[in-house]
């Protein structure tokens, strides 16, 4: 069976670990971070959610990659990306993935560079149509992403809609 390819930068990754959708999403995916993204979201040990992440690396669930170097630094700079952001959106253009951000900034080079992305409120939303989580359980985990997340008001209120209808997400 075949996965589909996502590349996390730190902010998504710590969003899911935070909420506890993470090991899930890393079970329907092939997950990958860079060796950027794993010092950033790691670093913080003592924090729950970086150990919840360490261990899905340690379980290689979570696959640690190196992305192109000049890519990468090419798209800092274009962009102004920090080195992880830069590192995802480099892997996830040379190996054909999807990116996993909920940068501002990132989400706009993906969408000028042609490469897909994902929030952590898509991956909440498609959990839920794919009852992966069951609505209930959809809508307690958009109100703690409401408490962690940088969401705009009408994208949250978009969300819960979206749940409360149980229609596709967007």
């Amino acid at each position: 069976m075949s996965y589909p390819l996502v590349v996390f930068d730190a902010s998504t990754l710590i969003l899911l670990a935070k909420i506890e959708l993470l090991p899930l999403v890393a079970e329907r995916v092939a997950a990958v971070v860079t060796p950027q993204v794993e010092l950033e979201a790691t670093r913080q040990q003592p924090r729950w959610d970086a150990k919840a992440i360490r261990v899905l690396i340690e379980r290689r669930r979570i696959s640690v990659r190196k992305a192109d170097l000049m890519l990468t630094r090419r798209l800092a700079e274009d962009f102004r990306l920090e080195m992880g952001e830069a590192s995802t959106l480099a892997f996830a253009k040379t190996q054909g993935g999807m990116a996993a951000t909920d940068d501002g900034v990132a989400i706009k080079a993906c969408k000028l560079v042609g490469v897909p992305f994902v929030t952590a409120l898509h991956v909440l939303l498609q959990a839920a149509e794919r009852r992966v989580v069951d609505r209930s359980m959809a809508l307690v985990k958009l109100e703690q992403l409401q408490k962690v997340g940088r969401y705009h008001p009408r994208i949250l209120e978009e969300a819960m809609a979206c749940l409360m209808k149980g229609g596709p997400a967007s």
